[in-house]
């Protein structure tokens, strides 16, 4: 008996079949890699570029939809190499990642008082860790959802006093199918992260320790202590909530709340809707070109303006380096809910500043721990 065939490639007829039940084609042209058809604007417009993108992927071919004019342009090419790695580069990162991160609550933290230290450095790194990873299974979840190709997480080891992880990256190996897929993508991460941050933010406020004034007078006067004039809102609340207090006692902060504010830090930054950052991707699916652009050049301002100018040059270069994000269908709109969300995104990143970044103690100039 003959094995099947396992050639799932897609012929001419077939491209031709799948385009003219989901598209009235005006006009087509054949092309080297495919096909170009002018194709009708149509109420089912997105469902339809799904279903096609969806059987074209079975052969190893896929679409692009772009305005042209009153009507649309529909690429199609047979066969595309998405490329493929093996590489151990992300275990290596992770780990080394990891080590900075440890290396970091050793150094910063060897003499926090309350708790055994080799304890408070695990819970410190896998906390941080965790903001950072949870962060990045988010994209990678959305990614699996909306049938993107992505790769494994690639970990930035950071500077062990100064900043101990740059973060991470995964690199998307095809377009996100269209606005929705590309909000959802840009949304997952920041917010999964945020939530990590929260809990972390809670362990911070329980893990908290008191020393009478005398002892912290001391350690202050010694330099193993800095004392602080303010605290941002949030974790001024946590610690009234959670960390006890009795009178005539100060409180040392947690090695946990250094990690949920760098948490909120990250999302805070990720969330700004200019080129590139998870917000980017966001106020891309949402905004035209124009606009977004227009809302890249007042993020750079405000990051510059609140202190952080060094992500500010950053996001700068990237922008002039690298083109926004595009789906491959960039002419159907965003869902209804989707660009209402879009507002609540905004209002959570002045939301964030206001209540995490303002006045925290470890992103001032003039107190620090």
């Amino acid at each position: 008996m003959e094995s099947p065939p396992t050639d799932t490639s897609l012929s001419n007829e077939d491209i031709e079949k799948l385009v003219r039940s989901g598209f009235t084609v005006k006009s087509v042209f054949l092309r080297e890699d495919g096909f170009e058809y002018i194709v009708e604007r149509s109420p089912d417009l997105k469902r339809n570029f799904a279903v096609l993108l969806a059987s074209l992927k079975v052969g190893g071919g896929a679409a692009v939809l772009r305005s042209s004019g009153e009507d649309l342009l529909l690429l199609v090419r047979k066969h595309v190499d998405y490329p493929k790695s093996r590489s151990r580069i992300p275990l290596i990162l992770l780990l080394a990642t990891l080590a900075t991160i440890a290396t970091d609550g050793v150094l910063r933290f060897l003499a926090f008082e309350g708790a055994i230290t080799p304890l408070i450095i695990i819970l410190y790194t896998v906390s941080l860790f965790g903001i950072i990873g949870t962060h990045e299974l988010g994209h990678k979840i959305a990614s699996a959802r909306h049938g993107v190709k992505s790769s494994l997480p690639y970990f930035i080891p950071g500077v062990p006093t100064l900043l101990p992880t740059f973060g991470a990256l995964i690199k998307a190996s095809e377009p996100p199918v269209n606005r929705d897929s590309l909000f959802d993508l840009g949304i997952s991460g920041p917010l999964a992260g945020l939530f990590v941050s929260l809990l972390v933010a809670l362990g911070g406020g329980l893990t908290a320790v008191t020393l009478s004034v005398g002892d912290i007078a001391k350690k202050t006067a010694a330099g193993s202590l800095q004392e602080i004039a303010h605290l941002d809102i949030f974790t001024n609340l946590i610690l009234n909530i959670f960390a006890k207090q009795p009178e005539g006692s100060g409180l040392i902060l947690s090695p946990l709340t250094f990690a949920a504010s760098l948490g909120f830090l990250v999302t805070f930054l990720n969330l700004m809707p200019a080129w590139q950052l998870d917000g980017g991707h966001v106020a891309g699916a949402v905004l035209s070109d124009r606009v977004h652009k227009y809302f890249t050049y007042a993020s750079i301002i405000a990051m510059f303006l609140l202190g952080f100018q060094l992500m500010a040059l950053l996001v700068l270069f990237m922008s002039f380096r690298s083109p926004a994000m595009k789906p491959l269908d960039d002419v159907s709109e965003l869902s209804k809910s989707r660009k209402v969300t879009f507002v609540l995104v905004l209002m959570l990143t002045v939301a964030l500043y206001y209540f995490t970044i303002r006045n925290n103690p470890y992103f001032s100039l003039s107190a620090n721990i």
